[in-house]
């Protein structure tokens, strides 16, 4: 990255100079506006990059406000992120804290490396979110040295909001039993195929057996957790062959609205021929054709909950870990079971 001194150089000015201009402060030290505009220019070209931390540092009414580090895996739902989002701002408009947020996109198998970046001291506190069991076995092995949460992740050595994700495959299974079902299918989420965090499949194809419900391995698609997925992975269910289940189990509910159509196109009508349960619970699903009953995640509570178990460790330290769980009520839609309440 280029330094003030090449800056310096270029313009034929005091590194002092420069620094005071790209430091935003040369109308206050009187430097000519043709020469900071000179200045400006030359970083420009030369593609400098300002030292925000140190300039706020410097500043002298800069507030001393905890900075919160979202790390967000790149195969999860960018769906999921934007519901996040509105939850963990909650207790910022509801004035409970002060605090600043920052989404750090990962990669898998790269957990080392936010360890890195948290141990270094670039923030005062992390929340995890979509963690594999590998990626959590790492970290509870070696301890992120700031507070950390797990969103949707349980876990004795760190403080974590989650729910059970065995059961709400369990229940959905349960569900269709009681309404009469002998085929069904799902959609797994191809991030999740043969992992131990895939607890909510576990939770289905086993409650599946227990009830007598016929799934059969054609019936049951991976796809990645988007619209396209949903879409691709109907598809591939009504193109199978053979009978085609009279119940679906969707990992996420954008995934069923972009399965409507297909099911549309080959004269499935939801519910009379096949109903849908899906899990998540977005706006999507409340005003999609037919709207569509789910297993509701509460992701903006448990992401305020996240702030907030974070947040309390950040200024106590000493604390222990909390778990929080949350419930997830079967909210009915037209595709399954009626609509207008919940379960």
């Amino acid at each position: 990255m280029s330094t003030i001194k090449e800056i310096a150089e270029r313009t034929k000015l005091s590194a002092g100079t420069v620094s005071i201009v790209l430091n935003g402060r040369g109308d206050e030290m009187r430097i000519a506006k043709k020469t900071q505009q000179r200045i400006l220019e030359a970083a420009q070209g030369v593609g400098y990059l300002p030292n925000v931390s140190a300039r706020r540092l410097r500043q002298s009414n800069a507030r001393n406000i905890p900075s919160i580090a979202i790390f967000w895996p790149s195969d999860l739902s960018s769906d999921l992120l934007g519901r996040f989002f509105m939850g963990a701002q909650n207790p910022i408009l509801e004035q409970e804290f002060e605090f600043e947020m920052t989404i750090q996109p990962y990669a898998r198998k790269h957990m080392h490396r936010i360890k890195e970046i948290c141990d270094q001291g670039n923030f005062h506190g992390a929340i995890l979110t979509g963690i594999s069991a590998e990626e959590q076995r790492y970290l509870e092995e070696n301890p992120i040295q700031v507070p950390a949460v797990f969103f949707n992740r349980e876990s004795s050595s760190y403080s974590c909001a989650h729910v059970d994700t065995y059961e709400i495959g369990r229940k959905s299974a349960e569900l269709f039993a009681a309404r009469g079902h002998k085929k069904v299918g799902t959609i797994v989420p191809d991030h999740l195929v043969n992992t131990e965090n895939n607890l909510r499949f576990r939770g289905f194809v086993e409650a599946c057996a227990t009830y007598g419900l016929e799934l059969k391995d054609r019936h049951i698609q991976t796809a990645p957790m988007t619209m396209e997925g949903g879409n691709a992975a109907a598809k591939k269910i009504i193109e199978g062959g053979g009978d085609l289940p009279t119940a679906m189990f969707f990992p996420m509910g954008i995934m069923a609205v972009a399965a409507l159509p297909e099911f549309h196109r080959a004269g499935i009508i939801v519910p009379d021929h096949m109903e849908i349960l899906t899990y998540g619970d977005h706006d999507a699903e409340k005003y999609s054709v037919p709207s569509l009953t789910t297993v509701k995640l509460p992701v903006e509570e448990m992401a305020a909950a996240c702030i907030r178990l974070v947040m309390s460790r950040i200024h106590d330290p000493s604390g222990k870990p909390k778990s929080l769980e949350f419930e997830t009520p079967i909210i009915f839609r037209e595709s399954c079971g009626g609509f207008g309440y919940e379960m």
